[in-house]
């Protein structure tokens, strides 16, 4: 969990929007968390995260070469 959000209002806030809780995950770390490979190929077009990120994402699930 973030700094900025209270534990009630996170859980709440993660349960009812997906690609928040996905974008959370991928900035403030995981926690321990894995992510559902899936899931985050169906959202990584979505997402509004840094491109150099992306990038990592997309090599590690397309294994894309740039």
């Amino acid at each position: 969990m973030a700094w900025d959000y209270e534990a009630a209002e996170y859980v709440m806030q993660a349960a009812s929007d997906e690609l928040w809780r996905w974008e959370r995950l991928n900035n403030y770390g995981l926690g321990g968390e894995k992510l559902d490979r899936e899931a985050i190929r169906r959202a990584l077009p979505l997402l509004r995260i840094p491109e150099d990120r992306r990038a990592f994402l997309e090599l590690l699930l397309w294994d894309r070469k740039f």
